[in-house]
């Protein structure tokens, strides 16, 4: 069976399976370091980040899959763009996939009637600002995104209408990001490979950034759900990674008890309807779906 029919099975198997045989966790193995899901229009779009993750080499073996979301698609695109160098952060805004890769954003048309592969038409370079790890992205609305560059410990804030950029803020090791209500919450990985990470949120408005709770790691990947902020922990540079939360009213804090470790959980996506968790495992070379952890 080829990785193409593999992807679809594992997709459809995932969405569709929770209800009939409860708590469980899979995975899918094959991918090239693979960071983040995203989701837009009945699509899942998975960054490969290629050969060498966390290094800043322009090898161009990075590339983006796509698959439908609920399966029904026969012949899924594992190397739906290709070209890339070693993407990260991924994110849909009015029908451009836009793209963190090394030092620059790069948007790509994928929406319904757009020809494929999709053309590239966006392209911001940041490589003036000698950083070598863009990672997160999030949107604050249609025209103005923000990035993490964990390399420099910076926020850069883009406005896509101009393609104009300024750093925003600067902040220790920043990856994970998510904005929810001007609250943009950051996650980082830590400084000098040590597991000092923390996680915390910055009030848009004033810039002030709160740390959250008292708790060090290898910071990842952020979801919300409701009043219930997830986040990756890679715990260890081996298979012991874990999915950790906050209840952003009580601090309460907790952990997803999945049935086995995850080798670097990366950006993840949470599907709330179906209570699944799509996780990709950089340091596996795998993609998990987890499924009803939350209940």
């Amino acid at each position: 069976m080829s990785k193409k029919v593999l992807f679809t099975w594992f997709i459809v198997y995932c969405m569709f399976s929770a209800p009939v045989f409860g708590q469980d966790q899979y995975s899918l193995g094959g991918f090239d370091s693979p960071v983040c899901v995203t989701q837009y229009g009945g699509f899942l779009y998975l960054s490969n980040s290629g050969n060498h993750f966390g290094l800043s080499v322009e090898d161009g073996d990075g590339y983006i899959s796509r698959v439908r979301s609920d399966g029904s698609q026969q012949d899924p695109t594992m190397k739906f763009i290709t070209g890339l160098n070693n993407p990260r952060g991924i994110y849909v805004i009015q029908g451009t996939l836009y793209v963190c890769d090394i030092n620059r954003l790069v948007g790509f048309d994928v929406r319904p009637l757009a020809p494929s592969p999709p053309r590239k038409i966006v392209d911001i370079s940041f490589a003036n600002e000698n950083v070598t790890q863009l990672t997160g992205i999030a949107s604050f609305s249609d025209n103005l995104v923000y990035l993490t560059a964990t390399d420099i410990n910076a926020i850069f804030e883009v406005n896509l209408s101009t393609g104009q950029y300024q750093k925003w803020m600067e902040i220790s090791a920043p990856s994970g990001i998510l904005i929810d209500n001007n609250q943009m919450y950051i996650s980082s990985m830590g400084t000098d490979s040590l597991p000092n990470g923390k996680l915390g949120v910055i009030d848009m408005r004033t810039k002030q950034y709160t740390q959250l709770i008292d708790d060090e790691g290898y910071f990842f990947g952020l979801a919300l759900n409701d009043k219930r902020l997830y986040y990756s922990d890679w715990v260890q540079f081996a298979k012991r990674g874990i999915i950790k939360w906050v209840d952003l009213d009580t601090k309460s804090t907790g952990q997803l008890r999945l049935t086995q470790r995850i080798g670097g959980p990366a950006d993840f996506h949470f599907d709330s309807r179906n209570d699944l968790f799509i996780i990709p495992a950089v340091l596996e070379g795998s993609v998990y779906g987890c499924l009803n952890f939350t209940r």
